[in-house]
């Protein structure tokens, strides 16, 4: 988060020495397709595994260009996410369930433009994501093994991630992009202290996504 912020600063400085004619801001709309795999680490290895799932996303975006190819590009997004955990056969038959999260993402990135001619650039951004669940908390996996629990996770009220993405712009209109994100914060913590015998740690469940989006400036 320093290195973002040092960066930051970096482009302000690029701000005021750039004149005022090279400023330029372009919002539309934005939507694509998510793939997330649950990023499992230490004791949850030993009880979980995960697959990648398909969700969806949709909102607004805004992309401001500051000058020598370089901008600022913010998103406000209605998310779906889903979760994937599968029961290790070690444990018993195998299991599988998953958990549909909602939530507004908010991204901000750090962006730098390439012209490859009249007619198109191609982009890198790099940048936070912070995503505000406003869905059900309950996560009921597994719950009737557990009698008189909603369920052996309950997703967080905010995460953050990083993203890493590229893509080309035609014609100053529209766009498409590739991108990645880490998750950098838990998704979810444990609603037992004990499963299966493990002692399965908060921090332990995260979250990776795929990203495919597509955004039309008006």
């Amino acid at each position: 988060m320093k290195k973002y912020l040092i960066g930051l600063l970096l482009l302000v400085s690029t701000v005021w020495a750039t004149p005022a004619r090279a400023f330029g801001f372009d919002w539309g709309v934005t939507a694509g397709l998510n793939l997330t795999k649950v990023n499992l680490k230490n004791d949850a290895k030993a009880v979980f595994s995960s697959d990648n799932r398909a969700g969806w996303f949709m909102g607004l975006k805004g992309n401001l260009s500051i000058g020598l190819g370089f901008g600022v590009d913010a998103s406000l997004l209605y998310s779906q996410q889903k979760y994937n955990l599968e029961v290790a056969e070690s444990y018993g038959a195998l299991q599988s369930e998953s958990k549909t999260a909602r939530a507004i993402s908010i991204p901000l990135n750090l962006r730098y433009n390439i012209g490859i001619g009249s007619i198109a650039s191609v982009f890198v951004t790099t940048g936070p994501q912070f995503d505000f669940n406003i869905g059900s908390r309950n996560w009921n996996i597994f719950s009737s093994n557990y009698t008189g629990n909603d369920g052996l996770f309950k997703t967080e009220n905010m995460t953050t991630s990083w993203n890493i993405g590229a893509g080309i712009k035609v014609m100053d209109r529209v766009e498409v992009g590739l991108g990645y994100n880490f998750g950098l914060g838990k998704v979810a913590e444990t609603a037992l202290s004990n499963i299966a015998g493990q002692n399965i740690k908060s921090d332990d469940l995260k979250a990776n996504t795929f990203k495919v989006s597509l955004a039309i400036y008006l």
